[in-house]
């Protein structure tokens, strides 16, 4: 149970908030201090070895170990006696691993016999796991935690039911612990974060509270791209065309090859050639000086809009529409948010698309033409009049919205249920309620704010008995928030909290919100629920929520939980099935890949534009989407995990099938595809998002992917390098390659054993660039011969330099000439694929990462999926009725 100190502590904070901010810091502050001894609390067991181990130690380890020579840093004449503190206990794990995968003692040195050898494991196994059990039964296996900004934000998503709600951004950046940010050692809880959950749930409240009894006007109207100022200019410019009959209408604006028109834009105006109503040609993609966005229109109400739109591609030979070569690919985004969706251009076919999206409140939409390569026509000598050039057509855009099946929203019911709204009196001692001014941040915008919303009263939810209409509002409220009953006591004190701010003179809207914004700052709200020891139906629901959801338990779940069905394995079970079933799913999928496989480092390195001309925002985006796709085959259809090294599929579309190689993939929608014998791709390992994760922007490095390749594939993260080591800087001029560069860094004693357990891996990837292309000599800013130009670039700055030289051997001995061979060598272990995904799952699903103790039951785990040759599906399905998950 969350100690009452706790909750006492973010009450005052959340009640401070409203009546003085000043008191939030100090509240925050005395709240971090209270959880963390809550958390951090634990025991140190002296480690005590005897018998078989210290024999084993003294008669095989100690010549290199004790306080004299202490090889690698490792007196095992202190770790003898020493406390069983934290980083003793895994010194004797690395100790118990080394001995029992054969590499110590050394092969040179006398080898202890099998019955030494399994007498020292037995021993150091047992006191590991006594010291690391008895270190559970007081804190439990998972850390007290509170959720991430992305769990926050779905969460006040389906609590308000509003799917387009954007709070995780005013959130700070969550810590991240063995690679996620599940973790409850690294989710902190500071004064700022406090200060940004109010303004969050502030936020949520704004968006869900009506503040008109009247149902918003339904804005219906079609924009054409010839009535917007950003098209307008790149029509002058010569970056685009006017269009008629899918042919050049040259009776608007033409194309001179000089350098400039004659007139302007104003003139253009004055003498009615605007607004065009026909179809515009873009040749230039969205650039830092370009968007082509379509500011006449912008919502006042958020919510869910109606948008369709015609496009299709052509190719533009100086001013005559030919057939385009290829489908180019168009997007629309929301100008705060990115992408909406991605949508095929046929060649000389207008094509209409309709999609349902949400959108905040002053939001852009913004059309870009995604598949076109970087240019600037309008810059270049002759302008459009003599270019040659692909291009892509809009003819129209339709937007309709705010869809409304009612008035007030649901969003609105679920605060205030069938409450009426009433006019304000202004002339009252009451203070008015808290709104947002509204109007179009472009005054020329649609919806016209003045016209369609003329000014009006100010409205606010009334009641005629506020005290028992707030007990009943929030009797309703608070189990959903909690995602727990609530007992009579915190009723009362969130009651209480309306009371006093009613005596404050404000609307009953505003003491309502008081207590909602508290309820939203709160700890039963902010933290996951998790006594020590089983968990609870209800704990097991938000724990299963989620971790397949990202979200809060439905009304299914809580139903269930109610009834004490959920520890039941039949119906636990099936509930998994359910939520794996359900779209929300999607969020699991992306956010567990996410975090997994670093995706979301995806941005911290830009490749060098010379070197890496063709790499843009529409490959970019496809990056993660193919890895996404990936890994929601392979858990829709219970696909073994050795998927992960070798597949024969891919899930790509045209602009990756580009990149590598693959033909007859047309269009954006990404789509699985079995590949050829030789395809060079297959799995994890060579898909473009996680070749450029494990890259920087310029080279590649066989030690960074190689560590990556250890830590999340194969679950053997190498030890850390030595201080005082300089990493290896690769070279980009042409001179050396990195594997040169790799040799003479291993010939240092204190690196090579490392290495030799790194280095393979990444060495096998190096025939993988930056980008995930496929190459067989690096890419050369200075020396080297002359390359040519690859799909998705215009003209390159690089040349052809060195060799690639992909082969190697492992830390065993074994020999691989590429990556094809690599494979085979990995795969000849499944089972350790299969420990390593259910310990990445295991952290993801729990907060907390595997632990010596853990690994018996990681086994059984294994054996319970081995049927199914480790299937993804299954492995979920394992670890969900685990004693994982079903206890702290």
């Amino acid at each position: 149970m969350i100690p009452a100190v706790v909750r006492w502590a973010v009450w005052k904070v959340a009640q401070a908030s409203r009546l003085c901010p000043s008191t939030v810091a100090t509240g925050t502050v005395a709240l971090l201090f209270v959880v963390t001894i809550f958390v951090t609390t634990a025991t140190t067991l002296a480690a005590g070895f005897s018998g078989p181990t210290r024999e084993f130690v003294e008669n095989r380890c100690i010549d290199c170990h004790d306080a004299d020579t202490k090889k690698g840093g490792l007196d095992l004449d202190v770790l003898l006696s020493a406390p069983l503190d934290e980083k003793t206990f895994a010194k004797w794990v690395r100790a118990h691993d080394l001995v029992r995968d054969g590499e110590m003692p050394p092969k040179k040195k006398p080898q202890p016999t099998e019955t030494e050898r399994a007498a020292f494991l037995a021993g150091v196994n047992e006191t590991l796991v006594t010291d690391e059990l008895a270190r559970r039964a007081a804190n439990g296996r998972a850390t007290f935690r509170r959720l991430n900004r992305t769990e926050y934000e779905n969460t006040l998503r389906d609590l308000f039911d509003l799917p387009g709600l954007a709070v995780r951004d005013l959130l700070p950046e969550d810590g991240r612990a063995d690679g996620y940010d599940k973790v409850g050692g690294a989710l902190d809880l500071s004064h700022v974060q406090m200060a940004k959950y109010l303004e969050a749930a502030d936020k949520a409240l704004n968006t869900a509270i009506a503040t008109q009894p009247e149902r918003p006007p339904l804005f219906k109207d079609r924009l054409y791209p010839g009535d917007q100022y950003q098209i307008k200019i790149v029509l002058l410019g010569g970056d685009a065309v006017c269009l008629k009959d899918l042919q050049y209408d040259p009776s608007v604006i033409p194309q001179p090859p000089s350098a400039r028109l004659e007139k302007g834009l104003r003139e253009f105006e004055q003498e009615k050639l605007f607004p065009y109503h026909g179809s515009i040609g873009i040749f230039r993609h969205d650039d830092d000086a370009f968007h082509a966005d379509f500011a006449r229109f912008a919502p006042i109400q958020p919510g869910m809009y109606r948008v369709r739109l015609s496009i299709w591609s052509f190719f533009w030979d100086k001013g005559q529409v030919l057939p385009s070569p290829r489908t180019e690919v168009a997007s629309l985004n929301a100008s705060d948010r990115g992408v909406l969706g991605y949508f095929d251009a046929p060649s000389l076919k207008p094509t209409e698309y309709e999609a349902v999206v949400w959108l905040n409140r002053g939001e852009d939409l913004v059309f870009n033409a995604a598949s076109l390569v970087p240019r600037r026509v309008g810059e270049e000598k002759g302008r459009a009049a003599e270019a040659t050039t692909p291009g892509i057509a809009l003819d129209w855009l339709d937007v309709e919205g705010p869809l409304l099946d009612a008035w007030p929203t649901p969003a609105h019911r679920r605060v205030f249920g069938d409450l009426p709204l009433v006019q304000f009196d202004r002339k009252s001692d009451i203070k008015p309620p808290h709104r947002i001014p509204q109007g179009q941040r472009t005054p020329a915008s649609w919806p016209n704010y003045k016209v369609d919303y003329p000014n009006q009263p100010i409205w606010t939810v009334a009641s005629a008995a506020p005290e028992q209409d707030a007990e009943k509002l929030l009797r309703d409220f608070l189990p959903r928030a909690f995602r727990r009953p609530i007992v009579e006591e915190e009723l009362a004190r969130y009651v209480g909290l309306v009371r006093e701010r009613l005596a404050a003179k404000v609307t009953f809207e505003e003491a309502m919100r008081a207590a909602y914004q508290a309820a939203l700052c709160a700890p039963d709200f902010l933290f996951l629920r998790e006594p020590r020891g089983a968990l609870d139906d209800f704990a097991l629901a938000s724990r299963l929520s989620y971790f397949l959801w990202d979200t809060m338990p439905d009304a299914e779940l809580t139903q269930l939980a109610a009834a004490g069905k959920l520890h039941d394995p039949a119906t636990l079970h099936a509930q998994a099935e359910r939520l794996l079933n359900d779209p929300k799913a999607s969020r699991f999928i992306a956010d567990f890949t996410d975090q997994w496989l670093d995706l979301r480092d995806l941005d911290l390195t830009s490749p060098d534009k010379k070197l890496y001309p063709e790499f843009h925002p529409i490959l970019h985006d496809a990056m993660p989407a193919e890895t996404r796709a990936f890994f929601c085959e392979m858990l829709e259809h219970d696909l073994p995990v050795r998927n992960v090294v070798r597949s024969d599929f891919a899930m790509l579309n045209q602009r990756l099938a580009d990149l590598y190689g693959v033909e007859g993939v047309s269009g954006g929608a990404i789509r699985k595809v079995t590949l050829a014998d030789g395809a060079k791709r297959g799995g994890l390992l060579t898909q473009a998002a996680v070749l450029k994760v494990t890259a920087n922007g310029t080279t590649t490095s066989p030690v960074k992917r190689g560590a990556w390749v250890m830590r999340k594939i194969l679950g053997q993260p190498p030890q850390p390098p030595p201080p005082a080591v300089p990493a290896v800087e690769p070279d980009i001029s042409g001179v050396t390659t990195i594997r040169a560069q790799l040799e003479k860094h291993r010939a240092d004693p204190t690196c090579a054993g490392c290495h030799a357990k790194i280095d393979p891996a990444g060495l096998a990837l190096e025939s993988y660039d930056v980008i995930g292309g496929w190459r067989d000599r690096y890419r050369s800013v200075e020396k080297g011969d002359k390359a040519e130009v690859p799909p998705g670039a215009r003209n390159i700055g690089f040349k052809l330099g060195l060799a690639v030289d992909p082969s190697g051997q492992l830390a065993d001995g074994r020999a691989f000439a590429n990556l094809d061979d690599l494979e085979r060598h990995l795969l000849a272990n499944e089972r350790q694929l299969a420990r390593n995904f259910v310990g990445q799952l295991l952290t993801y699903g729990t907060g907390a990462a595997p632990t010596f103790a853990d690994r018996a039951e990681i086994e059984r785990i294994l054996d319970a999926t081995a049927q199914s040759s480790y299937g993804v599906r299954s492995i979920v399905h394992a670890i969900v009725q685990s004693s994982f998950f079903l206890n702290k």
